[in-house]
């Protein structure tokens, strides 16, 4: 999906927004750190309840780390103390009630179009 180039640039240089993936390694750290704010937990303890690789743990608490997201202290990682943290919680926990909300129903009949909302405005 094409994004706006500079909005995106800027986003990412100025941390303004937290864009991370649903799915994505980061998120599935984030998610589960969200669940226990009080607690940190060693790598191998995060790697073994987000089923993520060894490899990819490390270099993904670093990034997370660089954002102000999650907060080091060896040798334990805890969620960070940050607003866009709250922000992304309230937007999943949204997500969920819609989602619970509208389970039922069917839009297998709607039809994904190049009109851009923003345009529309």
């Amino acid at each position: 999906m094409p994004v706006e180039f500079d909005e995106y640039r800027r986003d990412r240089e100025g941390n303004e927004t937290l864009a991370i993936d649903p799915g994505s390694n980061a998120y599935e750290i984030l998610s589960f750190l969200a669940e226990y704010p009080a607690l940190g937990f060693k790598p191998a303890e995060i790697a073994d309840e987000v089923d993520i690789p060894r490899g990819s743990l490390n270099p993904t608490l670093a990034r997370l780390e660089e954002q102000g997201l999650v907060e080091h202290e060896p040798p334990y990682w805890s969620i960070g103390d940050d607003d866009r943290i709250a922000a992304m919680g309230a937007t999943m926990y949204s997500m969920q009630a819609f989602e619970e909300r509208y389970e039922d129903d069917d839009f297998s009949g709607w039809k994904q179009t190049d009109v851009d909302p923003r345009e529309h405005r």
